[in-house]
């Protein structure tokens, strides 16, 4: 059996070698793709049936984790994820069965073994037909929604207990002179660290002459971020003083949903609701309420730019770029009916996207308005 199974695979893989798609049209190269990411989704599939296979031998020979990292040569971070994939889905025939047939990626599997962590399996599995419809950065954001409304809160209190457990600082002289600080923080703390953070890189960024797209290097992006930070530890900037608000994207934002009582930071990392009652002065915090239907409070403004009002609607509404779930520290207010073609700036035609999705938006607008002409 090894050896016809060798023989077979060898035959396919020199197929592949002898692949050309330079002669291919666009569509030949659109259904080239396909053919080939469901090979590779056949492929990821078998492969983490072998790894369960592994740690089911119970020979006390290498676990799957220890194989992918030294027979596959991946990442200690990739090999634990694979394991922890794989083990996951012998509970979860439907997602298994979508990986098979190439309907989602591992990524879209892995995310669905996170939930299934936070929840069960049987209840994740449901989760394989969403998975199929999206790409699998918005499933993994989508599924972290979803394992938030089903996650005990005493769940929650129990790793955020965890987490603020392991929270440490440490700082050392290296022998160049140089000062090394390393933090671990859990995420309610490291989310408001973060925005302070980001907020002062901003404002630094701004007074060095920085535009969209085109910010003075007179400092790189690194050094920026250590003078925020030593200005940050060391004293209070001028700006700040002045009562200046920051931007809410530079701001912490917790999601209370009254539907279902669940609290979670805006990219879906859930907390126990008694994180409302002691939220650190750390930096400005917005809290969100939902309505009993999950709508976001109504602040649309008839501007341009979206209004700080706005902004903070759209962070509540959104959560993350719409395209490709980047974090909102990245993302930029577009109009979907752009405003150059009369698209006004209220709720329904706002959207967060990254800087990157929205310049592509835009660009590929222009292709279509010239061909249209």
């Amino acid at each position: 059996m090894f050896v016809y199974t060798h023989v077979m695979f060898e035959a396919a893989l020199a197929e592949l070698k002898a692949f050309d798609p330079t002669p291919f049209s666009r569509p030949e190269l659109a259904d080239a793709l396909d053919a080939h990411d469901k090979v590779i989704a056949r492929a990821e599939a078998n492969r983490l049936r072998i790894l369960s296979t592994i740690d089911a031998l119970g020979d006390n020979g290498a676990d799957s984790e220890r194989m992918g990292r030294n027979r596959s040569r991946r990442s200690a971070k990739t090999s634990k994820r694979d394991a922890r994939t794989a083990a996951a889905l012998c509970d979860m025939p439907d997602v298994a069965q979508m990986l098979a047939e190439g309907e989602i990626t591992t990524e879209h599997a892995a995310a669905a073994a996170d939930a299934a962590a936070r929840t069960s399996p049987k209840a994740a599995d449901e989760l394989a037909t969403m998975a199929s419809s999206m790409p699998a950065d918005l499933f993994a954001k989508k599924s972290r929604e979803w394992a938030n409304g089903r996650e005990e809160d005493r769940k929650k209190e129990d790793r955020l207990r965890r987490q603020r457990r392991k929270r440490s600082v440490r700082f050392w002289e290296a022998g160049d002179g140089m000062v090394h600080l390393h933090a671990e923080l859990d995420p309610q703390t490291g989310a408001e660290v973060v925005a302070a953070l980001r907020e002062r890189i901003n404002e630094l960024w701004r007074a060095d002459g920085g535009r969209e797209g085109t910010p003075d290097e007179a400092r790189s992006t690194e050094q920026r971020a250590a003078d925020a930070f030593a200005e940050l530890m060391t004293r209070t900037p001028a700006s700040l003083g002045r009562g200046n608000k920051p931007h809410p994207r530079h701001m912490v934002h917790v999601m209370h949903h009254l539907r279902d009582g669940a609290t979670e930071l805006v990219d879906g990392t859930p907390l126990p609701a008694s994180v409302l009652s002691d939220i650190g002065p750390g930096a400005e915090v917005v809290g969100h309420v939902f309505s009993a239907d999950g709508r976001p409070l109504w602040l649309g403004r008839s501007t341009r730019l979206a209004s700080r009002d706005q902004w903070i609607a759209l962070i509540a509404r959104d959560r993350s770029c719409t395209d490709c779930a980047g974090p909102v520290a990245h993302c930029e207010a577009h109009h979907p009916h752009h405003w150059e073609h009369n698209g006004r700036s209220d709720i329904p035609n706002l959207e967060l996207k990254c800087t990157r999705c929205h310049a592509y938006e835009h660009r590929h607008d222009h292709r279509r308005s010239r061909q249209a002409a």
